[in-house]
């Protein structure tokens, strides 16, 4: 038998601490946060869409759970991507975000990477637009590898794999090459924004599909009767729209595949979400007026909202409620859609440090709610608010209350919905609940007061 030394046995046991201290340096929780654009809270077949065809996407709400009242940080793009990155009520920025960026804020990327991190952003990116285009490298706002799109970038991306595939592979690569350490990435994807094209490949699945009108909700119905007046092809529209989410799905499935391949499923935190709700059918016009080569017959922004009113750049329910996945094996409840948890935007970043053990900023509006997703069961603790059409809001408990914007005008009456009865918010109670109103409306002019005065881009077109 072979003696050794006390002082070469203490040196092993150190040797061997060692091994075991960076094992679990590796073991450290990492995050993938998939975030669609203008997809509805309907759009998913495990939300509810009759036609939806979202296999991967179904299979990873069945592995974890799927939150139904979710809610986006801002009615638009910029605003709720500027709430998931800063933790930050969007109006808190006098400058908008979109051209100026976070200023001094600091941000979920910033503050991971700080604590060892690596860092990816991929797709969409629509804040500090100038910054940009001034060829900003990565590193700004702790990112290590920013592959940023502008949003003229899309038009370019509808291959046969779908106009997302190449994000997607973009962040396999990011994850292959990160796998031996923590890691937290955004895959920022384009779908389902307009204009919608999606490729022979994918809209073969949907070929022979007829929209049947009673399939949906009562307020779906606008949308369809709005195709109507701007003579668009339901089914033809239906089919493009199903069509693009499916492409999206398949390139969700490539990613999740590859997280099994390396062996990283039990340690990582996969979120599906989606930046706001729906968007309108007129609002094609708006990319159709740019040089592209696409047939401008080709209206097909009719994402669903399920039963909830409104979408993209409004504030009811139909423009804020997302849907919301989250998959951490042994962590997180399997096949289990918890329908009590309401959280928002704002909450992402705490709610992200606190799963990763990074010390969380306190002067931030969004507060931790990583034991909701974990299957807590309590109230949100801070009011959640918002500023926009139809008027400030705040969603606080059971209650939705719009404070108009026009109020002082009497055009407009402010709005109270009991949402847990009425989540279509079809039932007005301001008059019937004046207590609650004016405790509400209270609460959303304080709010409204904190607020800076915004700062006009003087470089902007007026």
């Amino acid at each position: 038998m072979i003696k050794r030394s006390s002082s070469t046995f203490y040196a092993y046991l150190i040797f061997l601490c060692f091994l075991v201290s960076g094992a679990w340096a590796v073991k450290k929780t990492n995050f993938v946060f998939i975030y669609a654009d203008d997809l509805g809270f309907g759009d998913l077949a495990c939300y509810g869409h009759p036609y939806a065809k979202t296999p991967a996407l179904d299979k990873l709400a069945r592995e974890g759970t799927r939150f139904t009242q979710a809610y986006a940080g801002g009615q638009t793009c910029n605003p709720a991507r500027t709430a998931i990155m800063t933790g930050m009520f969007p109006p808190r920025f006098a400058k908008g975000t979109g051209w100026n960026g976070f200023g001094d804020r600091v941000t979920v990327t910033e503050l991971l990477n700080q604590a060892g991190y690596a860092t990816g952003h991929f797709g969409k990116w629509h804040i500090g637009n100038r910054e940009m285009e001034r060829g900003r490298p990565s590193g700004a706002y702790g990112i290590d590898v920013n592959e940023r799109c502008g949003p003229i970038d899309m038009y370019k991306m509808i291959v046969p794999e779908g106009r997302d595939a190449p994000i997607f592979d973009k962040t396999i690569e990011f994850i292959r090459q990160n796998k031996s350490r923590p890691f937290y990435v955004n895959l920022w994807a384009f779908s389902t924004h307009a204009p919608v094209f999606a490729h022979d490949t994918h809209l073969s699945r949907f070929k022979d599909l007829e929209v049947n009108k009673k399939d949906f909700s009562d307020w779906m119905q606008k949308k369809f009767r709005d195709c109507e007046t701007y003579d668009v092809d339901v089914n033809e529209a239906m089919r493009n729209y199903l069509a693009d989410v499916y492409a999206l799905d398949l390139s969700v499935k490539k990613l999740l595949s590859v997280i099994d391949e390396l062996g990283l499923r039990e340690n990582t935190v996969v979120v599906f979400s989606s930046d706001q709700g729906p968007a309108d059918i007129k609002m094609s016009d708006q990319v159709y007026n740019r040089e592209m080569p696409f047939k401008k017959d080709h209206r097909n922004m009719i994402g669903y909202a399920g039963q909830f009113r409104g979408g993209k750049h409004n504030l009811y329910e139909g423009g804020l409620r997302v849907p919301f996945i989250v998959r951490w094996p042994g962590k997180v409840k399997v096949d289990y859609v918890d329908e009590e948890s309401v959280f928002c935007g704002v909450d992402w970043l705490p709610s992200i440090c606190s799963l990763a053990g990074v010390k969380v900023p306190k002067d931030i509006d969004g507060e931790d709610v990583s034991d909701m997703w974990l299957g807590a069961k309590r109230p949100h603790r801070k009011p959640l608010l918002w500023n926009g059409y139809p008027g400030a809001s705040i969603r606080e408990g059971k209650w939705r209350f719009y404070l108009s914007s026009k109020r002082s005008k009497g055009k407009k009456p402010d709005q109270l919905y009991d949402i847990m009865k009425d989540p279509s918010e079809t039932n007005n109670l301001v008059l019937k609940k004046p207590q609650v109103a004016s405790k509400l409306r209270k609460k959303v002019e304080v709010w409204l007061k904190e607020l800076p005065k915004p700062i006009p881009d003087p470089k902007k077109k007026k």
